[in-house]
């Protein structure tokens, strides 16, 4: 079983120099290779006259180390007693180090480990890149690149201390004891408006997660249809609704202060010390928000799981609902109205409603208790009748659910939790259960009126 906690450090200043000039090293030596993997990327796709390797003259003339593919060649090609083995691109980069180190003796600062993680960090963007998870890396910047990762087995604990190396011993809260048999797997440290934290993964071989239900150990009526909503932030196919705290006052207040914060920075003198000071107050209420978002999530993963046995949720393509309208140009030349300016206020809503931290957040909790989570096509889920299954879009009418088919009517948000728990149950292979209630069914003269 793995685990992952968060401290809060307490470091000196000279400790804390230390770490800010690490950050500055490491981005810039991300940079530097995420270029060198740019330029390999560029000469293999369009080679330029003049970058080849002359083997007569043993002349490099191409300035290229790395390879984006997959498997590369490392070595010099003119030399012929030596093999050329095929390696990754991290291989590939990591043989750089000690060049590195020769030629920017500053380096030896950093801990050896440090920088192949970084290296690891760099390979990882592009292996996602390959299997279409991500975009093409790009440059990092000073305030996107914040944390520094080091390998198994080099970080201490004692009580509340921690000892980092190439930075030395440091105090840190000790919120939450560590289990016994528990071995630290590897520690990031991670630099944020309000000071240095580090994210300690640990793990207990010994202790198994449990197995994930089967398909015969579920229990139709304890399938819970989970619909996503910005109204009600979770409403579930058996009648309970979870309120979404970005309705509330108090969300609302610190919003407006927020807004107020980010008017007050912007009128700051550019690169003067209280425009700084104004961003970091502002980003100190980002982080506050963020976490008290996180920690309500947390509470809702755990009512959601408790006495469930599978829980399903819409496959929502959330990039896609927030991208940015489709111009409308006219005649003129120029452009008409695509709604985008009234389509901000939806994506802020749907930013602040956080749905893929929540389901992620459900998905580590259930993975707890082995209770599986099952994803369904969004589609019609919130037009379709969930008795005798015909779907218009003249069922939906704002928060209310009326077929116009049979007469059945429900909350229209319950009504979609209903249809997506009877398509996981179809997923399953299980035969969607009855309706356990008759709440919803009207006699035709109520709908006409």
């Amino acid at each position: 079983m793995q685990l992952g906690y968060v401290y809060k450090l307490k470091p000196n200043s000279q400790q804390e120099a230390t770490m800010m000039q690490w950050l500055d090293m490491l981005m810039a030596q991300y940079n530097y290779l995420l270029r060198d993997r740019n330029d390999s990327y560029e000469q293999v796709r369009s080679p330029k006259m003049g970058n080849y390797c002359d083997l007569r003259s043993h002349g490099q003339a191409c300035p290229l180390t790395c390879s984006v593919s997959k498997s590369s060649s490392l070595g010099y090609p003119w030399k012929k007693s030596q093999k050329n083995p095929r390696r990754s691109p991290y291989e590939i980069q990591s043989s750089t180090l000690p060049i590195l180190k020769k030629q920017r003796p500053w380096y030896k600062k950093i801990h050896s480990t440090v920088l192949q993680q970084m290296l690891r960090q760099l390979d990882v963007a592009f292996s996602k890149f390959f299997k279409g998870e991500a975009r093409y890396p790009k440059p990092k910047r000073r305030s996107r690149y914040r944390s520094f990762k080091y390998a198994p087995g080099q970080v201490k604990l004692d009580n509340n201390r921690i000892y980092l190396p190439g930075i030395g011993w440091m105090g840190f809260y000790n919120s939450r004891p560590i289990p016994d048999g528990f071995a630290i797997k590897s520690v990031t440290v991670r630099k944020k408006s309000r000071g240095w934290f580090v994210s300690i993964q640990i793990e207990d071989k010994s202790v198994p997660l449990p197995p994930v239900k089967t398909v015969n150990e579920i229990r139709p009526n304890h399938v819970k249809g989970c619909d996503l909503g910005i109204r009600k932030l979770v409403s579930t196919s058996d009648g309970q609704t979870i309120a979404n705290p970005a309705n509330t006052n108090k969300f609302k207040c610190q919003a407006r202060r927020l807004k107020l914060r980010q008017r007050a920075a912007s009128r700051k003198k550019k690169g003067s010390n209280n425009r700084k000071k104004s961003f970091g107050r502002v980003a100190s209420l980002h982080e506050k928000l963020a976490n008290k978002r996180s920690a309500y999530h947390w509470e809702v993963a755990k009512q959601l799981t408790d006495g469930t046995d599978a829980l399903v949720f819409e496959d929502l393509n959330i990039k896609g609902m927030k991208s940015r309208c489709k111009p409308k140009p006219n005649e003129s030349g120029g452009y008409d109205r695509n709604g985008q300016s009234a389509k901000r206020g939806l994506n802020r809503v749907i930013a602040d409603a956080a749905w893929g931290e929540l389901v992620r957040k459900v998905e580590v909790v259930a993975a707890k208790s082995g209770i599986p989570v099952i994803k369904v096509n969004p589609r019609h889920t919130s037009q379709e009748c969930p008795k005798c299954h015909y779907i218009s879009a003249d069922n939906r009418d704002g928060e209310k659910f009326v077929c116009t088919e049979c007469g059945y009517h429900d909350d229209a948000d319950l009504n979609g939790g209903v249809n997506i728990r009877n398509r996981g149950l179809k997923q399953l292979g299980i035969d969607p259960i009855q309706l356990p209630s008759e709440r919803g069914k009207v006699t035709p003269m109520e709908i006409t009126t």
